[in-house]
C-alpha cells in the first residue's frame, strides 16, 4: 500500500469564464434585465390608495405591521400567508427541479443574475478571457491598478444600488433616498445598506461559483429530485467519441471519429469551471452556456448541433422523455393547491375582522333586577381605505340586551353602531345581559355578528359563550 497522502482539499483556482453569445445567452440576458428591472424600479412605482395611506405600490411597513401590494393590504393576523407562500415557493422549486433540473439556478437565482452582471462589467474593463488571464498574471502597473480600481468601483456601485433598492421596499423610497443623500437616514437603513452592499460585492464579485458549489444547500439535495426523465444539459458520448482535434486525422478516420473536436469551448464558458463531457455533475447549474459554445463551433464547421443539448437520461438511452409522471403531478398539484389557496383567500377575504374576548373576572355579574351580565372586549379591524360604520348584534341568546361602553349611536333596529377608521383596529367594551325571565343554568353558546351599515357583504362573526350560575 502506498504511503502517499492524498489531500481531500485543494487550493481554489480562479475561473475565467469566456463570454459566449448564442440563444441561451440572449435568454439569460433577457431574464437578467427583467428581474433587475423589477427589483430596482418597483419601489419607485407610485400607487394611489386614497388620503392618509402610503402611495408606494409595494411597501412592507414594519412599524405599522402592514404589507401594501398595490390595491391589497396584508395585515398582521394574516401572517400565516407567509408560511403558505414559503411552502408554495419550495414546492415550485421542487417541481421545476424534477422537471428541468437546476434550470432555476441557471436563469432565475439571484446569485446567477448578479454574477452575470458582475462578469459583464469585468469583461468591459478587463477584456475577454485571454486578456483577463494575462492581466492577472502580469505584474502591477499603473494601467492595471486603474483598471482594477474602476472595475471594483462599479461593482461597489452595483452593490449600493442593490442594498438601497432592498431598503426602499421598507420605507417611502423617495423620502429615504433623500435621507441617504443628506446623510439623515435611520441607522437601521445604513446598516442594512452596508450589509447588502458588502454581501452583493463579495458573493457576485469574489465568491461567484463557490456560492453555487459550496455554500448553496440546493446544489446538495437537488440530485434527490432527479430521475431518468429530468431535463438536464448533457454531452452525448455515443456521437461525440472518440474525440479528435486534428482535421487530417478526422478525415482519415471517417465515420469512426466522433463529433467532438476536443476544442474545450464548453469548458472555457462554464461559469462553474466543469467539463460537461465528464457526465452529470452537481456543480452544473444548467445555464446552457456550453450548448451555445458547442453550437457556435459546430456551425462554423458545418456539423450537426446535437453534441451538447438539453435532454434526459432516458432520451440518451434511446427512449422518449415522459413529461407526465408521478412526482411531477404530485409537486405540480401541491404547488397549485397552496398557490391557489393564497389567491382564493386574498380574493374572497372579508374587509372586516372581528375578535371577541370574554372577561374572566368576574365570570358573570348578577344585577339587582335578577338579570345576568357578561362583559366582553371586542376588536374591530377595518381593512378598507375608508372610514366605515358597523352594526353589532348577538344571536343565540334569548332575552339578550347588548350595549357598548361610550357608544351612543344606534341603527333603526336599535343595534349599536361602531365607527372604525380606515386601516384601524378599534377596541370596545361590550356589556351583554340576559333578562331574569330567560335566565337558565350553565353556559350557552352565542354568536357576535358585525355587519357594515352601507352593505350586506362586509360582515364577520365570532363564536363565544355566555356564562350563568
Amino acid at each position: 500500500m502506498s504511503n502517499e497522502e492524498v489531500s481531500l482539499y485543494s487550493d481554489w483556482k480562479k475561473i475565467y469564464p469566456r463570454y459566449q453569445t448564442g440563444f441561451f445567452r440572449k435568454l439569460r440576458w433577457a431574464l437578467v434585465i427583467l428581474f433587475l428591472g423589477i427589483y430596482y424600479l418597483l419601489p419607485m412605482l407610485r400607487w394611489d390608495r386614497g388620503f392618509g395611506l402610503p402611495d408606494q405600490a409595494v411597501l412592507f411597513d414594519l412599524p405599522a405591521r402592514k404589507f401594501y401590494l398595490f390595491d391589497m393590504v396584508i395585515w398582521p393576523q394574516e401572517i400565516f400567508l407567509l408560511a403558505f407562500l414559503l411552502i408554495a415557493a419550495a414546492l415550485g422549486l421542487f417541481f421545476i427541479t424534477a422537471l428541468a433540473g437546476r434550470v432555476f439556478c441557471g436563469y432565475m437565482c439571484f446569485q446567477t443574475v448578479w454574477t452575470d452582471l458582475f462578469l459583464y462589467v469585468e469583461k468591459i474593463f478587463e477584456g475577454n478571457r485571454k486578456k483577463r488571464i494575462k492581466l492577472d498574471s502580469s505584474g502591477w502597473s499603473l494601467k492595471k491598478i486603474v483598471i482594477k480600481i474602476a472595475k471594483h468601483f462599479v461593482w461597489i456601485c452595483i452593490g449600493i444600488a442593490t442594498g438601497g433598492a432592498f431598503v426602499f421596499y421598507f420605507a417611502d423610497a423617495p423620502t429615504l433616498l433623500q435621507q441617504f443623500l443628506t446623510l439623515e437616514a435611520p441607522s437601521a437603513a445604513w446598516i442594512t445598506l452596508f450589509f447588502l452592499t458588502a454581501t452583493t460585492y463579495l458573493m457576485a464579485g469574489i465568491a461567484r461559483e463557490q456560492v453555487c458549489i459550496y455554500m448553496c444547500p440546493y446544489a446538495r439535495f437537488q440530485g434527490a429530485m432527479f430521475d431518468d426523465d429530468t431535463i438536464i444539459v448533457a454531452y452525448h458520448p455515443e456521437i461525440g467519441e472518440p474525440r479528435e482535434a486534428n482535421l487530417r486525422k478526422r478525415k482519415e478516420m471517417g465515420e469512426a471519429v466522433g463529433l467532438c473536436i476536443d476544442c474545450n469551448a464548453c469548458v472555457t464558458v462554464c461559469p462553474t469551471g466543469i467539463d460537461i463531457r465528464d457526465g452529470q455533475q452537481y456543480e452544473c447549474i444548467t445555464c446552457g452556456s456550453c450548448i451555445d459554445a458547442c453550437n457556435t463551433v459546430k456551425d462554423r464547421l458545418h456539423l450537426k448541433n446535437e453534441l451538447v443539448r438539453y435532454t434526459s437520461l432516458r432520451e440518451m438511452q434511446g427512449g422518449k422523455t415522459r413529461w407526465f409522471r408521478l412526482r411531477i403531478l404530485v409537486y405540480g398539484s401541491l404547488f397549485a393547491f397552496f398557490l391557489g389557496g393564497i389567491v382564493m383567500f386574498l380574493a374572497f377575504r372579508p374587509n372586516v375582522d372581528l375578535n371577541v374576548i370574554r372577561h374572566r373576572q368576574p365570570i358573570y355579574i348578577t344585577l339587582s333586577d335578577g338579570s345576568i351580565q357578561n362583559n366582553y372586549t371586542i376588536h374591530v379591524l377595518n381593512m378598507t381605505g375608508n372610514e366605515r360604520k358597523f352594526s353589532l348584534q348577538v344571536t343565540g341568546l334569548k332575552g339578550a340586551t347588548l350595549s357598548v361602553a361610550a357608544n351612543k349611536t344606534f341603527d333603526e333596529a336599535k343595534r349599536p353602531v361602531l365607527t372604525v377608521g380606515s386601516g384601524q383596529v378599534q377596541a370596545y367594551t361590550v356589556y351583554l345581559k340576559q333578562s331574569k325571565s330567560e335566565v337558565g343554568h350553565g353556559a350557552i353558546p352565542l354568536i357576535f355578528q358585525l355587519q357594515a351599515v352601507d352593505n350586506n357583504v362586509d360582515l364577520d362573526t365570532y363564536d363565544s359563550v355566555f356564562l350563568r350560575p
